[in-house]
């Protein structure tokens, strides 16, 4: 079993990250720091952490290591969807891709077949036209022209999940049927939708090799799990990735339905205005990686949050063990002071066998309104005690429920459970 990463590793990361980086150099520089003067833990802290706008602004020549460029042998290059309302451009190392990957995947017995000695799964990807580096809102593209370098195809889908047309649904699932595929890259929302058209249709999701679900991109609601589990039946594999488009897996859910971070490849802090919290307690997750020769990071904050648990998880793993809170720019904040992330948001609301999805929005006035699509099948007591679940989580604030048949996507084309006007 691999083991987690150390401090030393960490102090050898800042001492190439000095040596070979500009943009960390410079970093280092500006808060009167060296590398010598980072010689524990707490001295760690000195370093303010470093953020997405830094990368976007020195990409590339001020982060690519010194001996590197965008066209050194292994370098794959990636944009992100712009969640954050900028995309980002980076880079990554293929076999840095690969190891975290691989560390993050060990966590789930369910997922050891996917990768056979000398092979390499067929895998199709459904999520937000904006995270797959291919034109594959249109619908217009063929196969071919949405089949990336290493071999992913990736399915059409509207940039607008909602609004896309019935043929275009049709045509993703002929393509999966056509693709044979073992592994289903997702976004939960996006594949959730898909489903419910499928039994729509009279159409299934099926491969004859053993097909695998990788959920990521956003939150996995407990509604977007029922509908993909009901529908995909209990022998396939599903798994929620944490992870992110510049840094591959940063943690995987386990056959026991846990979910860990990757403490072997990344050097993770969870943090609090700064400081550490405690075990418990929700704070964004801040990582250094390990060993990258190309665009070394230290104290990269995610912008995501979680709380560390501080237990063991009967799967055996000895990665750290969290629970998902989601991205700190969805959090609301009540008038009392109170902080509800979308993990609690989602945790209130459940997976009401009659609910499709869902969406919570809180304005620049801290007025929320719950919008949600029902199944013929919901019933006014159902509504009325998710009313009052969500009514008590979210007290003293006024939540408006209005039941629609549209929600719109985001601007990156990602569908949010929970956004705020009041997040950071």
């Amino acid at each position: 079993m691999s083991e987690p990463a150390t401090f030393e590793a960490v102090r050898d990361e800042i001492d190439y990250a000095y040596d070979r980086t500009v943009f960390f150099r410079e970093h280092m520089q500006a808060h009167g720091l060296t590398p010598q003067d980072i010689k524990s833990p707490e001295d760690f802290l000195r370093i303010p952490a470093t953020s997405k706008s830094h990368y976007r602004r020195n990409f590339p020549a001020g982060v690519l290591a010194r001996g590197y460029t965008l066209t050194s042998p292994g370098v794959m290059r990636f944009q992100s969807s712009g969640t954050s309302g900028e995309r980002l451009n980076s880079a990554v190392l293929a076999y840095d891709l690969a190891r975290r990957q691989g560390t993050g995947l060990g966590v789930n017995r369910r997922f050891d077949g996917l990768w056979r000695p000398g092979g390499r799964p067929r895998i199709c990807r459904f999520a937000p036209p904006n995270c797959s580096d291919v034109e594959c809102a249109t619908g217009f593209s063929s196969m071919q022209d949405r089949t990336l370098p290493d071999g992913t195809l990736v399915l059409t889908v509207a940039h607008d999940l909602l609004a896309t047309p019935q043929w275009q649904i049709v045509k993703a699932l002929d393509e999966i049927d056509a693709y044979e595929p073992d592994l289903l890259v997702v976004d939960p929302t996006h594949l959730a939708f898909l489903t419910r058209w499928a039994a729509r249709l009279g159409r299934r999701i099926t491969s004859p090799r053993t097909l695998h679900v990788v959920c990521g991109y956003t939150l996995m609601t407990r509604v977007a799990r029922r509908c993909i589990e009901a529908f995909m039946g209990p022998d396939v594999p599903i798994g929620d990735m944490i992870g992110m488009s510049e840094l591959g897996y940063l943690g995987f859910e386990c056959h026991e339905g846990g979910r860990h971070i990757n403490d072997v490849d990344f050097y993770p802090e969870f943090l609090r205005d700064g400081r550490p919290v405690e075990e418990g307690s929700p704070g964004e997750l801040c990582v250094t990686t390990i060993d990258d020769a190309l665009v070394p990071r230290i104290r990269y904050a995610t912008g995501d949050w979680f709380t560390p648990l501080g237990r063991s998880c009967e799967c055996g793993s000895e990665l750290p063990l969290v629970r998902i809170e989601g991205r700190a720019t969805h959090m609301m904040r009540l008038r009392d002071g109170r902080v509800i992330t979308p993990g609690g948001v989602d945790a209130a609301v459940g997976d009401p066998p009659w609910l499709d999805l869902y969406q919570m929005e809180q304005d620049a006035t801290g007025a929320c309104t719950f919008r949600y699509i029902a199944q013929d099948s919901a019933h006014p007591q159902d509504v009325k005690a998710l009313q009052a679940r969500l009514g008590e989580l979210l007290s003293p604030e006024e939540v408006r429920f209005e039941a629609v048949d549209y929600i719109a996507s985001e601007r990156s084309g990602k569908f949010q459970p929970c956004i705020s006007a009041k997040g950071r």
